[in-house]
C-alpha cells in the first residue's frame, strides 16, 4: 500500500472519531427535552390519581356524613316517640291518683302535698312573673366553618353559668328553648350542639325563669357573676344578649316541653 494511501487511512480514522466523539454531546439537549416530557407526563398522572383519591375521599365522606344524618334523625324520632308515650302514661297515672285521693280529707292533704312536690320538681307547668334572656353567636361566628373554634360563638358553659346565676338571684322555674329545668337536668355539648335534657338547641337561646318579682329577679342577675360574663362576652367578643321582663310568663311542665317546640328546636 502506498504512503499516500495510509495517510489518507489514517485521516479517516481521525475524522470519524472526532465525529463519534461530538455525537454524545450534540445529542444531550434531545435527551433532556426528553427526559423533562416523561417528567412531566409522570407528574400529570400523580396529579390525576391524587385529583381522583380526592374526589373518591369527598364521596365517601359525603356519604357517611349522610348516614349519620339519617342515623340522628331516626333515633330523635324514636326519642320523641317515647316521650310522648311516656307522658300519655304519666298523665293517666296522675289522673289515677288524683281519683284516689280525693275521696278522703287525708286523701286531700296528701293530693295538695303531691302538687306542691310537683312543682318543686318541675313536673307542673308554672306562670308568674318572670324574666327572659335571649343569647346568641356573634353576627361575624354564625357562618363560622364546621369544626372551627371561634370565641363569639356561645357554649354550653356559658349557659350553665346563666342558668346558675339565676338559680342564685332568686328563680324558681327556669326553661331553655321552651325545655324545662328540673334537679336532673344536663347541659352538656356534643360537638358544635348544645345538649339540654339529652336534646340539641339551636340558637338563639331563649331562657325564661320566673321568681316571686321579675323586676327583681332582672336586676339581681344583671349584677350577679353570670350577668358580669354575658355583658363581658358581649364587649369582648361580639356575643349577643338582651334581657326583658316579662308581666306574667308560663314555662311548661318537663314532661310536657317536647310538644312546646315553637321554633327554638
Amino acid at each position: 500500500m502506498s504512503s499516500n494511501a495510509s495517510l489518507d487511512a489514517l485521516l479517516a480514522d481521525a475524522l470519524v472519531s472526532d465525529y463519534q466523539r461530538a455525537t454524545p454531546e450534540e445529542s444531550r439537549p434531545r435527551l433532556v427535552l426528553v427526559m423533562a416530557a416523561l417528567s412531566g407526563v409522570g407528574l400529570a398522572f400523580l396529579l390525576g390519581l391524587a385529583a381522583r383519591a380526592t374526589t373518591e375521599n369527598a364521596n365517601q365522606n359525603l356519604l357517611t356524613r349522610q348516614a349519620l344524618i339519617s342515623r340522628v334523625q331516626q333515633a330523635d324520632t324514636r326519642v320523641s316517640n317515647l316521650e310522648k308515650q311516656a307522658q300519655t302514661a304519666q298523665r293517666d297515672y296522675q289522673a289515677a291518683v288524683q281519683a284516689q285521693l280525693s275521696g278522703t280529707s287525708l286523701g286531700q292533704q296528701a293530693k295538695e302535698r303531691l302538687a306542691r312536690l310537683q312543682l318543686a320538681a318541675g313536673y307542673t307547668s308554672v306562670t308568674g312573673s318572670g324574666i327572659e334572656i335571649v343569647v346568641d353567636d356573634a353576627a361575624s361566628d354564625r357562618n363560622a366553618p364546621s369544626g372551627s373554634s371561634e370565641p363569639g360563638r356561645v357554649m354550653d358553659r356559658d349557659v350553665q353559668l346563666i342558668v346558675n346565676g339565676l338559680w342564685q338571684s332568686g328563680a324558681t322555674a327556669i326553661a331553655i328553648n321552651d325545655r324545662r329545668l328540673t334537679s336532673s337536668s344536663a347541659i352538656r355539648a356534643a360537638g358544635e350542639a348544645i345538649l339540654v335534657n339529652y336534646r340539641p338547641l339551636v340558637p338563639p337561646y331563649h331562657i325564661k325563669a320566673i321568681g316571686e318579682d321579675g323586676g327583681a329577679l332582672a336586676g339581681r342577675f344583671r349584677d350577679s357573676s353570670a350577668g358580669l360574663l354575658l355583658e363581658e362576652l358581649q364587649s369582648r367578643y361580639g356575643v349577643i344578649w338582651e334581657l326583658q321582663t316579662s308581666g306574667k310568663t308560663t314555662i311548661p311542665a318537663a314532661a310536657e316541653d317536647s310538644n312546646s317546640t315553637g321554633g327554638n328546636q
